[in-house]
């Protein structure tokens, strides 16, 4: 309790939308794998990296060996206690469960079979998750992007947007969010004077980038042979020219190695 309330007060003074600058870590969806997430913070710390930013989605799915998705909310709320400068979380649609349900939803069954009285609280940790960052000149977020300038954390158009929408070319329809095409996300990007886009929420598109500016990652041992494949983490050091200068790494059999990404127009 007293490490969600923390990390919740930590978050709360957080905007929608971060600025960042440095070398930046980026990862992708965790869903429930606290295994990957320890992996992750470790080589963080490792690389002494500035800050890492998480894209969402740490719920629910969570790897069979594991079982539960609350080792890893519980993993990551803490980390964010201890490092609040250094380590931040972005909401994913699934933390968005609260505005907008998703499926599966194990997460409030696992939380209310072993302490119900918690569950508020994390839905209270949730609500404060930014919705999005800037690093440098790299745009990071769960799934998309808002269609208007001002947003707040729980404004549910603002949610839809920004954790739902997908690629216009992935195979995903969900019923929730907006395709975005290569002309929308450059007019997008543009605004906010970035060179990039990285994002999760989509398996398909786990390793490959699309429109030469949207890279769509995943750090889930479940989700490790979807898309171009791979557990990933991507690296910013610095601003950028083009997304050629973000450098991707994998984790496989324990270790880092350097990963190239799939192009697609």
């Amino acid at each position: 309790m007293e490490i969600i309330e923390k990390s919740t007060e930590a978050m709360k003074k957080e905007p929608s939308f971060l600025k960042l600058h440095g070398k930046i870590m980026v990862a992708g969806d965790t869903h429930g794998d606290a295994v990957v997430s320890e992996a992750i913070i470790k080589k963080f710390f490792e690389d002494g990296y500035d800050a890492i930013v998480f894209l969402g989605d740490y719920i629910d799915r969570a790897p069979s060996d594991i079982g539960s998705s609350i080792p890893n909310i519980n993993y990551l709320l803490e980390m964010k206690a201890k490092h609040q400068n250094k380590i931040f979380l972005l909401k994913g649609n699934h933390e968005a469960n609260y505005a907008i349900p998703c499926f599966p939803h194990e997460f409030e069954y696992e939380v209310k079979q072993c302490c119900p009285s918690l569950y508020e609280t994390y839905i209270k940790a949730f609500m404060e998750m930014p919705l999005m960052a800037l690093a440098n000149n790299v745009y990071l977020a769960h799934g998309g992007f808002p269609r208007k300038d001002e947003i707040a954390k729980n404004d549910v158009d603002a949610i839809e947007e920004i954790t739902w929408s997908d690629v216009a070319i992935s195979p995903v329809y969900r019923g929730a969010g907006f395709k975005f095409d290569e002309k929308m996300l450059n007019d997008f990007l543009n605004k906010i004077k970035a060179k990039a886009f990285i994002r999760g929420h989509d398996y398909t598109m786990n390793g490959i980038i699309a429109y030469k500016k949207c890279l769509t990652i995943f750090s889930s041992r479940k989700y490790e042979n979807e898309g171009n494949g791979g557990i990933l983490i991507a690296k910013i050091d610095g601003y950028i020219k083009s997304i050629e200068d973000i450098k991707i790494e994998r984790w496989k059999d324990g270790k880092w190695i350097e990963y190239e990404p799939l192009y697609l127009e």
